[in-house]
């Protein structure tokens, strides 16, 4: 299979009208399908992987009668929109003239919300903005409160009965989205999907390909651009593009200093002054906000790093990862709200591992159980303000 072919072949497979006819319906074949994913395992460049999304965009886009893009103003879905700009004026087709969907969760971050004003502008973009019928705080207090599942259960599919943070997706996210689709009667939806950002996504990347007819979810033909570029390819082309980006992604934090720090400092010593980064700063472990750039070389030296994601602000689902510290130090309002008006300080409290609930016994002069230890929450806080900082 060339190039050329794979293009051809998910025109000719992808047919989900043409039951019982060989080789047509909702997805093309596996060859088809894994034809990017191996190819990438090779020596790839960047300018071929955009190459092959812009193509495969055109493709997509010849099919289509009203095709949209779904924009979070992420960077992932704005290099995929970006992209998807670019393969409209290879076809001699206004860059603009296409619907830009964004789901305004009613709980994004304000640099997002500048940030889509500004490329509103920018590029023109005839934006649709959609809105959850009921607010986070409504989910949850339907749901009955909080619980311990919100916060560490695994994402996976969203009917009743499952998880509180799946309702929460459910709620906030798909069903505004799924109501754009039906209304605005779109029949292509292009979105910056990426397999490496979990197994989850590189399972339905294979299972479903760049290219695909959704009969459940969506009911309409999607489009994967970057499903098969790294993070490093997403922000290598964003630099190279000079492609204006959100400014949440400059907050980013070290979570965890490499035990080797001052032979790393040393040896990548020149890369690290021209990243504007103190290397004596670094050296001695005093640095814990980066910017992008910044972040990007340190986690590839072996730095854990936090580098945040564009959607809701008080999203339960990367608390694991180390979010309450990362928005304890940006955003103190947001966590306020977070741990006092949602509820999360009172079942992440009776989480807590039991060196830092006995240092907090031992310092507060009390004894914690499940039963009382929210009735100290705003003290233990106070004395403690990193409590929740390790989740």
């Amino acid at each position: 299979m060339s190039d050329f072919d794979i293009y051809k072949s998910y025109n000719e497979q992808v047919n989900p009208y043409s039951e019982g006819k060989k080789n047509l319906g909702s997805r093309a074949d596996k060859k088809t399908r894994y034809y990017m994913y191996e190819k990438c395992k090779g020596n790839i460049t960047l300018n071929e992987k955009e190459r092959h999304s812009i193509e495969l965009l055109k493709m997509a886009l010849r099919r289509s009668k009203k095709p949209s893009v779904s924009c979070s103003f992420g960077i992932d879905s704005i290099v995929s929109l970006y992209l998807t700009r670019k393969a409209l004026s290879e076809l001699d087709i206004d860059p603009s003239d296409i619907d830009v969907v964004w789901n305004n969760t009613l709980n994004e971050f304000p640099e997002t919300r500048m940030y889509a004003k500004k490329i509103m502008d920018l590029w023109n973009l005839r934006l649709h903005q959609t809105k959850p019928k009921k607010s986070l705080k409504q989910v949850i207090d339907d749901h009955g409160g909080v619980d311990s599942s919100y916060f560490f259960s695994r994402k996976g599919d969203r009917r009743e009965g499952r998880p509180l943070s799946e309702k929460c997706c459910a709620v906030l996210k798909h069903e505004p989205m799924h109501r754009a689709m039906k209304e605005l009667n779109f029949d292509l939806i292009v979105v910056g999907i990426r397999a490496d950002e979990s197994s989850q996504r590189k399972i339905a990347g294979l299972r479903d390909g760049e290219f695909f007819y959704s009969t459940t979810e969506w009911k309409s033909f999607v489009v994967r651009p970057i499903l098969y570029w790294t993070e490093e390819d997403v922000w290598n082309y964003v630099k190279k593009e000079k492609i204006p980006y959100n400014d949440v992604y400059n907050n980013n934090m070290i979570k965890t200093y490499p035990k080797n720090i001052k032979e790393i400092v040393k040896k990548y010593q020149q890369e690290l002054v021209e990243l504007g980064i103190d290397v004596d700063q670094l050296a001695n472990e005093q640095i814990q906000t980066v910017n992008r750039w910044q972040s990007i070389f340190l986690k590839k030296i072996g730095f854990k790093m936090f580098t945040p994601r564009v959607g809701c602000m008080m999203c339960p689902i990367p608390v694991k990862y180390g979010y309450l510290k990362w928005i304890r130090t940006y955003y103190p309002k947001v966590y306020e709200g977070m741990i006092y008006k949602l509820g999360y300080g009172k079942v992440l409290l009776e989480m807590i591992p039991d060196d830092v609930k006995q240092e907090i016994e031992f310092v507060l002069n009390i004894d914690l159980s499940a039963e009382n230890a929210h009735e100290y929450l705003k003290e233990i806080l106070e004395a403690k303000p990193c409590t929740f900082d390790k989740f």
